[in-house]
């Protein structure tokens, strides 16, 4: 789940997208020697007691400390071409610095392909299988769209319902989106609220606790003119749900059931199965054990786990254009592309776009669905053409991994019968470019100039309604949530907070003292968006 990605576009609506026809090559190539057969007949509905595993030797992990698992289980038809991907898989978690990976294809609306490679927990050298399982973070997000599909097609919810009249504790900081903000509008991130999420990372994140907190997020200037990644809207989802009756996690398993997936939607339930660990930091170094968060209060926007097996499952009913989940008419209203949200780095990929239901791209001419979730620890990603009756399906358990998705297009291309794309190449360089460019940003920064320490009493609490609580300490630091950082005075008046976190890479954030009567009565502070500083007071 990209949870702390701000997305800022042009304000235009965006129509139906009529993609030309790609006729399919009827051979699979990969560099990375991954695939190299055509799927036949699927075996997607054997219950796991009759399933058939196939043991592959593994060659020693060069990047994750300990020995590999001597083997890794595959399901797949016809028995050779599991073992066929134990190549891609391998490179792709040995060169991300990822414990465990995982993937799956659906071809022709069936699921034809599911493998798992690699450490589930690398501490009691566990591997991780086909029914792992592991964080889809905001894949939820399009899961809740069809929990709401459905409310709306059995008339207990509306669309265009505006959500303060279902949930009167739901108001913004922005009145306009107060009074005519809709379902429509949270599930497209289009209220103008920004990303908001350091109102809920390592605080407490009850629902009603995060309602109380919205009115003080800041909102962009301009309702409906933007798409701003949001996980607050989620919550007002839920507690939407609840007005009418239903309840999110119940609604979800219901849903879920119909396919066969027995969702993990709580982190009691989560942290007492045989879950994969979930390890960081974000970025391309030795991995490390991540924090278990517990999201409830945003549950509806990132809580859905399970295994790659049901991720596939999942993908095979998006393939199916929507089937068991909601009517083909739901479904063909909830994933048409809405909005514009920017561009892509990869000339297959061209007019991203969000739906009601997650996003769609242009992939080689034809219109596929992307859902993808990456946070602490765990990164999940499905991508489909239900024109085409075709999905891939990636999963790893690495904060914000890159190697999630390059399975997935990989899974796809081999489901379409096309050439593969060096995806996994173009990750790991794209990856790259953004861990040095970030590195550099923050050279440039500690390497700024320092300013003599203010002569004025800086220590203290400062509060804010919707971020809580913000530190400075006698010794010059600053204590936020799970972040501390040491406080350097700059010329320009500034106090700065500049350092390296294990989730979230780096961090830059500059405070600004408000003094009044010679005395510092609060600081200015955005910790989602410097650009939207909020006035924390002196407790």
């Amino acid at each position: 789940m990209r949870m702390l990605l701000l997305r800022i576009v042009r304000p235009a609506g965006f129509g139906e997208i009529s993609p030309r026809n790609v006729r399919p090559s009827r051979v699979f190539t990969s560099p990375c020697r991954a695939i190299a057969a055509e799927p036949s007949r699927h075996t997607s509905n054997i219950p796991a007691s009759q399933r058939r595993f196939i043991g592959v030797s593994l060659a020693p992990h060069r990047r994750c400390p300990g020995r590999r698992p001597q083997a890794v289980a595959f399901r797949s038809s016809p028995p050779d071409i599991g073992p066929a991907m134990e190549p891609l898989l391998s490179r792709i978690a040995d060169e991300h610095f990822v414990p465990g990976v995982a993937a799956a294809a659906v071809a022709d609306g069936r699921i034809v392909q599911v493998a798992a490679h690699g450490w589930r927990d690398l501490g009691r050298r566990l591997p991780m299988t086909i029914d792992t399982p592991s964080r889809w973070y905001s894949i939820s997000k399009p899961l809740t769209s069809l929990v709401v599909a459905r409310l709306v097609a059995a008339g207990k919810l509306s669309w265009d319902r505006p959500v303060s009249q279902l949930v009167p504790a739901a108001r913004f900081a922005d009145p306009v989106a107060t009074e005519r903000a809709t379902i429509a509008d949270c599930v497209l991130h289009r209220t103008g609220l920004i990303s908001g999420d350091w109102t809920w990372v390592g605080a407490p994140s009850e629902p009603a606790e995060l309602l109380r907190r919205l009115p003080h997020v800041p909102c962009r200037p301009g309702f409906r003119l933007g798409h701003y990644y949001q996980n607050l809207h989620f919550t007002i989802l839920g507690e939407a749900l609840r007005a009418v009756g239903s309840d999110w996690h119940s609604e979800m398993r219901k849903m879920l059931a119909a396919i066969g997936v027995r969702p993990l939607t709580r982190l009691a339930e989560f942290v007492a199965s045989d879950r994969a660990l979930g390890y960081g930091p974000n970025g391309l170094s030795q991995p490390h054990p991540a924090e278990d968060f517990d999201f409830e209060g945003i549950a509806p926007a990132s809580a859905v786990c399970g295994s790659v097996t049901d991720l596939a499952r999942v993908a095979q009913a998006v393939a199916l254009g929507g089937r068991e989940l909601v009517s083909r008419q739901e479904f063909a209203h909830v994933t048409r592309p809405v909005l514009a949200v920017g561009r892509t780095d990869w000339p297959e990929l061209r007019v991203p776009c969000a739906a009601l239901a997650g996003r769609t791209v242009v992939y080689r001419g034809e219109l596929a669905l992307q859902w993808a979730g990456g946070f602490t620890g765990y990164t999940a990603h499905l991508v489909a053409i239900p024109e085409r009756r075709i999905a891939g399906v990636g999963l790893c358990n690495r904060s914000a991994s890159p190697a999630a998705e390059a399975l997935a297009w990989s899974m796809l291309d081999h489901a379409a019968g096309w050439e593969a794309l060096p995806w996994a190449d173009r990750f790991l360089e794209q990856k790259k470019r953004n861990r040095q460019a970030g590195q550099e940003k923050l050279a440039a920064r500690l390497a700024r100039p320092a300013a003599p320490w203010p002569d004025l009493e800086i220590p203290g609490r400062y509060v804010h309604g919707g971020y809580g609580e913000l530190t400075l300490t006698p010794d010059r630091r600053l204590l936020f949530r799970n972040v501390e950082l040491p406080l350097v005075a700059r010329p320009d008046g500034t106090l700065s907070a500049d350092g390296s976190s294990r989730d979230f890479a780096e961090i830059c954030w500059d405070l600004r003292p408000v003094i009044e009567g010679g005395r510092m009565v609060g600081v200015d502070f955005g910790p989602d968006d410097p650009s939207a500083a909020c006035r924390f007071t002196r407790a």
